[in-house]
């Protein structure tokens, strides 16, 4: 029914957020890192264990933890 356009209307939300967090915020808001925050979320949804982890890791090395779930 919606023929590719439920796609493209998540995409766009992706650009949107994505130009308003980086003129709010400054940089590091572009859709790919938003796409991988998500995923970061997904995979680690308590809240305990990202606290530990953010101390302790930068964004790359927690990037790279994403893939082993």
């Amino acid at each position: 029914m919606l023929k590719g356009k439920r796609a493209d209307y998540g995409k766009q939300i992706f650009a949107t957020l994505s130009q308003e967090l980086t003129r709010e915020y400054g940089g590091s808001f572009a859709e790919k890192n938003l796409r991988r925050m998500i995923q970061f979320a997904e995979v680690f949804p308590n809240e305990e264990i990202v606290v530990s982890l953010i101390r302790q890791l930068s964004w790359t090395h927690i990037i790279a933890l994403i893939p082993l779930k």
